[in-house]
């Protein structure tokens, strides 16, 4: 049975507590899981920068809702109106890792097709609805310009949430969020997400992830 997407938002990932029954999954405020030996991982769960069944919790649901790296030298297209904290990480912190990238006005597709024929294009990254300026763009055609030259395709879905639009479902390669924002909705939580429509990018950003310990709080998750 498919259920719809209301039903998933309040359901999915929200599996109950198998030792108390409790229907709210708990908060798991631990850094370490005991093991049944070397290897005997219960739950598949061992260190939190790795996992934590909180966060897992969230994931499980993003992932539902939502339908679903870069090297030196490397070639980054996004949009001229893109969130400042976007750009500031793209311009000023990744360009010093010799990583270039070119901004374009995304509702113009042949701009974006020059840009993206720049070489070592790696990803191009859409913001739709842009923050602040609210500029809606075409996520099916970029994402066929996108992936016509190989590009990742990164849509920064924020500002529209999954309840208005699934950029996966149009073949966007990853999702991107600011679970402060809307996925929040109380301004009591610092976070992000990433959605992957593909496994094997999952488990690179995975490992970068358990490499440099940026991961959701408990709390956070929950």
């Amino acid at each position: 049975m498919t259920h719809g997407f209301a039903t998933r938002a309040i359901h999915e990932g929200q599996e109950f507590d198998p030792t108390t029954g409790a229907i709210i999954p708990p908060i798991y405020q631990t850094s370490t899981f005991v093991q049944d030996g070397i290897g005997g991982l219960r739950g598949g769960y061992e260190y939190g920068r790795a996992a934590n069944p909180t966060r897992t919790s969230l994931e499980t649901l993003l992932a539902s809702l939502e339908g679903g790296v870069r090297r030196s030298g490397d070639h980054i297209v996004l949009g001229n109106d893109a969130y400042g904290g976007t750009h500031r990480l793209i311009d000023r912190i990744h360009s010093e890792w010799g990583i270039r990238n070119t901004t374009v006005d995304l509702a113009d597709l042949d701009a974006v097709r020059a840009a993206l024929g720049t070489d070592g294009t790696r990803m191009l990254w859409i913001e739709t609805p842009s923050n602040p300026l609210m500029k809606i763009s075409d996520i099916a055609a970029l994402v066929e310009l996108g992936q016509a030259v190989g590009a990742v395709v990164v849509v920064d879905n924020t500002f529209a949430s999954p309840a208005l639009q699934q950029p996966l479902s149009f073949g966007a390669d990853v999702v991107v969020h600011s679970t402060t924002k809307y996925l929040g909705g109380h301004s009591d939580v610092i976070g992000g997400a990433l959605i992957f429509a593909d496994e094997e990018l999952a488990e690179k950003a995975q490992f970068l992830q358990f490499a440099a310990g940026a991961v959701s709080s408990p709390m956070d998750a929950w």
